[in-house]
Formats: structure tokens, sequence, C-alpha cells
């Protein structure tokens, strides 16, 4: 446990390597593409425009109503999938790194993460432009998005780190994980709100993800968000990160080989 922990730690305080190499990475993938990185924030905007309006009308929903919603729980909707799917695959991935170099694990778990913040930095950018339009945006309510995030991030962490260790053992646990997290997109409140579903209300208080969208995208759109979500959401956090860091702990020394 004790070399764990000084892997974490050491891998956390190392974060020029791990920043720098996120975006020599995020900048790769665009290689000679003219718009770049900004292809994201395109894309994104492409998808909240069209599903908005599919949807609006769907839900015979104002856009004054509708599109801030979507907007929000779409882009950090990308944000949560993209840090699972790819934390799955972070070892595996860089597995010509981690079978000949003695580099802390944990570092590629941060560089991943750093990665997907890039590219909801790209995002969000939609997200500010559609709350100033409807104005719906509230400062006083940005603490608690603050809180919201940093607590989703944490959960992102564990998640990401106990899904690359088992990954890296049983091959076909990234694409069950895949399938998983496209089912949970249609029952997370991302397309809708909670209240338009008040039937299913007991389904969405024991979905984990719809306790993080509510956590993130109630105070940016002027709610309150549900204290029960708060709660859940940090007893989650605090028993997932000791699975998690048993779990790493007991199988780090053991990645080399794996990869």
């Amino acid at each position: 446990m004790k070399e764990s922990l000084t892997d974490i730690y050491s891998s956390i305080k190392s974060w020029h390597l791990w920043t720098t190499l996120g975006w020599l990475e995020l900048r790769q993938r665009y290689k000679r593409s003219i718009v770049g990185p900004f292809w994201i924030t395109l894309s994104m905007a492409v998808l909240i425009i069209a599903l908005g309006g599919i949807y609006g009308e769907l839900f015979k929903l104002e856009v004054k109503e509708y599109l801030p919603m979507l907007a929000v729980g779409l882009v950090f909707w990308n944000f949560i999938s993209g840090v699972i799917n790819e934390g799955c695959v972070t070892f595996i991935s860089s597995s010509s790194f981690i079978s000949q170099l003695p580099t802390k694990k944990f570092i590629y778990i941060m560089q991943m993460l750093w990665r997907n913040f890039m590219m909801l930095c790209h995002n969000i950018v939609i997200v500010i432009g559609v709350l100033i339009i409807f104005n719906v945006f509230s400062l006083k309510n940005f603490p608690l998005f603050i809180l919201g995030f940093m607590i989703v991030v944490v959960n992102l962490i564990w998640i990401a780190t106990l899904f690359a260790v088992i990954s890296v053992r049983f091959r076909d646990f990234p694409q069950m994980v895949m399938s998983f997290m496209q089912v949970v997109f249609y029952i997370t409140p991302i397309l809708f709100s909670g209240t338009m579903l008040a039937k299913y209300s007991l389904l969405l208080k024991l979905n984990p993800f719809a306790w993080f969208i509510e956590i993130i995208r109630s105070p940016l759109v002027g709610k309150m968000p549900e204290l029960y979500c708060y709660y859940n959401s940090i007893i989650l956090a605090c028993v997932g990160t000791v699975i998690s860091l048993i779990t790493f702990a007991k199988c780090r020394n053991r990645i080399a080989y794996w990869v």
C-alpha cells in the first residue's frame, strides 16, 4: 500500500509531465487539421443544435428551457463517459512505455484525465455561450458547481484507476464498459430532466450518473441540486477510492507483466 501511495503522490507531483503529454497527444490527434482541436467544439455544437431541435419538439419544450439543460448535460456527459471509457484502456494503450520504462503507473491515469479535461475546456465554450444567450446562468450558484465538479472528478479518478487495472488483466472488460455506458446514457437525465420522468424517480435516485449530472447541471442553470445527490456522490467517492486503492496496491507490480 505504501508503494502505491508513493506512486500516486509522485505522479501528481509530476504535473508538468502528464499535462505536457496530454496536450501533445491531443495535438497529435488533430495533426494537419485546419481547425485542429476546435473540431471538438464544432462537432459538439452541431450535436447540441440537432438534438435540441429534435427532442425539444418531441418533449414540447421551449428552446429557452430545454437547450441550456441539454448543452450542459451533453458536454459534461461527454467528459464523464470519455474518462471512464478511455480509463479502461489507459495501461493497455501505454503498454510500450510501461513494459520498457520504470515509470509511475498512476501518471498514465492523470495524463488521460488531463487530456479529457482539455477536451471539456473546448466544449465548455458552448455551455457558456448558451447560458449567456438564454440568460439562465447564476453566479450565486457557481460555488456549488465547483463543489459538484470536484466530487465528480474524484469519483472519475477512482473509477478510471479501478477499470484500468481490471482491463489490463481482462481484455474484454473495456468492450463491456463501453456497451454499459451506452445504455446508461439513455437512463440518465441528459436528454431530459429528472422532473420529466417523475414516474421513474426511484430509478434515477439509484443511478450514480444521475447524481453526477444533477450536482453539475443544476447550479449552472440556476437551480438547487438535490441534497441526496451530494451525500450519495461523496459516500460513493469515499468507498470507491478505498476499493480502488486496495486493488491498485495489489496489482500495481503486475501491470507491467499483464500489458
